[in-house]
């Protein structure tokens, strides 16, 4: 009895409806943004309101065979015309209040993809190389006026917390809000290699010129350079001196007046380079014997 007598009461309650696109063209997309839901402020009795939770046709239907070139926009006011309403339900506001309707040109379109990754490791761990992404571009398509602003595409959020081994996950990307966007495919291949970081000395680099004329040659001294790197250990077994390049362009001494200059190091992704010593370096310039 309790329960008969509320539900005859009335209610005002908001609801996320979903919004149907049907009867598409081929070759064509919304101009404008559509948002897949819509949140509706719905009023009647009890009895109503439980037919609004319970119906599964209680959608924002759009029809894209009625849809032209030409602006039209929807509002509150001819929402009940696109929502099939329970008896007796009434909407009394709708956000967002209007939505604009029109047709574009279809355009397809690769772009890569960005992680969207934090990424905390454990004491003495750390995250060696890049993020790798396979794949690492996603196909987007739809409205022409929308993809031309495109130039990368999100994955969705993730926190990694005491990283302490590998990551190698699928990961969704960031899902379009609107019906002028798709995705192909949905999901990358994420992986991060983490792994126990140490340092060690790297001794001998050779400093080298670039650009030198044939009838000069450039001395430095001194001729070499100790590094100091950070990095996987297994990474770090593997290195030695001719991974890395310590390199001046010529140009640059024969427009420097104090005979000091700083090397450009070149060093692989993998690894972190500490100190390098020394970091400047004397040179003379003489005709080569």
């Amino acid at each position: 009895m309790w329960i008969s007598i509320n539900m005859n009461y009335e209610y005002t309650v908001i609801k996320e409806i979903p919004v149907v696109l049907e009867n598409m063209k081929d070759g064509q997309a919304l101009r404008y943004p559509v948002p897949k839901y819509l949140t509706v402020w719905f009023h009647g009795t009890g009895w109503q309101i439980a037919s609004v939770y319970l119906s599964p046709n209680v959608k924002y239907y759009i029809d894209g065979s009625s849809i032209g070139q030409e602006l039209y926009v929807v509002t509150t006011k001819e929402l009940p015309e696109h929502v099939k309403l329970p008896s007796g339900v009434q909407v009394e506001n709708a956000r967002p209040d209007s939505i604009a309707l029109a047709l574009d040109a279809y355009i397809e379109k690769r772009v890569p993809i960005v992680p969207h990754l934090v990424i905390t490791n454990r004491d003495g761990y750390g995250q060696i190389g890049s993020v790798q992404l396979q794949p690492d571009s996603v196909e987007i398509s739809g409205s022409k006026s929308l993809i031309d602003t495109v130039e990368e595409w999100p994955t969705e959020s993730r926190k990694f917390d005491d990283r302490h081994a590998p990551i190698s996950e699928e990961i969704a990307l960031e899902t379009p809000q609107t019906f002028s966007v798709d995705l192909a495919p949905t999901t990358t291949n994420v992986k991060v290699d983490i792994e126990h970081v140490a340092e060690r000395t790297i001794s001998g680099v050779p400093v080298s010129v670039i650009g030198a004329p044939a009838g000069r040659e450039v001395i430095f001294i001194p001729p070499k350079m100790d590094i100091i790197v950070r990095g996987g250990i297994d990474q770090l077994a593997k290195l030695s001196s001719g991974d890395f390049r310590a390199m001046v362009e010529y140009p640059t001494l024969t427009q420097d007046s104090s005979g000091i200059v700083q090397p450009i190091l070149s060093a692989p992704p993998e690894v972190k380079v500490l100190r390098k010593t020394p970091e400047k370096f004397q040179f003379v310039i003489r005709k080569r014997l």
